[in-house]
């Protein structure tokens, strides 16, 4: 937008009848007026588009955050929940990285913002036991996270542990643009029943699984990587659970596991896979 701004000549006549003619000084000021909108034309001609961060742990996403601006180019603004504005129609996408309680008002803006047109993308915990106290969150995702007495398959975690994310969508953008695989693992779709595969995948070394995420909305999630970690007796869990996309009324919502520790987000393949979702054209 550009405001017009009217100037006019002033002068006044001082005690001792000179006149003192401020043309010259309102020149200086119109010229500061021309070039401050001529820098924010340039700010737009950039096109640099702006992606907000809510996250209470912070490393993981600092990091994130400048990775996006120096590699990707996009503007950063980054907040605590008590700062997370209602209304993010200035954004082109958002990140969720809350490990805590997530407030009913960050869900909320979130929320709007995919169904209005926006691209979320939750990591890591962001998909955690906690939410399930936060109104209309797991629901929106399509998520159901079984309490720990659950007799089939209750949500758990395990931590310091490495484990490896498995692409099952070898041809989509999102996990194959620029993408590094330098594993080759067998796996077995947790889709049952399927016969198992040579996949490629990237290992998560000294991060946090979690187990028994869940699905509540049929077949609506495009499931783009599964995990497979074994543990310390040789035994093998692989689920179709590593990272998901899905449609939302006008927008799209991502999640992915990795995350749990600056180390994930150094990973230079696993930022790129984060960057394609923010590329890709559906």
């Amino acid at each position: 937008m550009v405001e017009t701004i009217y100037l006019t000549r002033i002068s006044f006549r001082s005690r001792h009848e000179s006149i003192i003619d401020y043309k010259e000084i309102n020149m200086k000021r119109w010229l500061i007026i021309v070039l401050t909108i001529l820098g924010c034309f340039h700010a737009s001609a950039n096109g640099a588009e702006k992606i907000a961060i809510v996250a209470d742990e912070w490393p993981q996403m600092d990091l994130l955050a400048e990775k996006l601006h120096s590699q990707a180019e996009y503007d950063i603004d980054k907040f605590v929940q008590e700062k997370f504005p209602s209304n993010l129609s200035g954004y082109y996408a958002a990140f969720s990285f809350i490990h805590g309680n997530m407030s009913a008002d960050s869900a909320e803006a979130l929320m709007k913002f995919v169904r209005g047109g926006g691209r979320l993308i939750v990591l890591h915990h962001g998909i955690s036991s906690k939410k399930r106290n936060t109104p209309g969150w797991l629901p929106f995702l399509g998520i159901y996270l079984a309490p720990t007495d659950d007799k089939t398959a209750p949500y758990s975690w395990k931590e310091g542990v490495d484990y490896y994310l498995v692409n099952l969508q070898p041809n989509h953008y999102i996990t194959s643009h620029n993408v590094n695989y330098d594993k080759t693992v067998s796996y077995q779709s947790s889709d049952f029943p399927s016969q198992s595969i040579d996949a490629p995948a990237i290992e998560i070394p000294d991060s946090e699984v979690y187990f028994n995420h869940q699905f509540t909305d049929g077949r609506e999630k495009t499931v783009l990587f599964g995990f497979l970690y074994e543990d310390e007796n040789g035994n093998k869990i692989m689920q179709d659970r590593g990272g998901w996309y899905k449609p939302i009324e006008k927008g799209w919502a991502f999640y992915f596991k990795p995350g749990h520790s600056v180390k994930d987000i150094e990973n230079p393949n696993y930022f790129q896979i984060i960057w394609n979702c923010l590329t890709w054209k559906p």
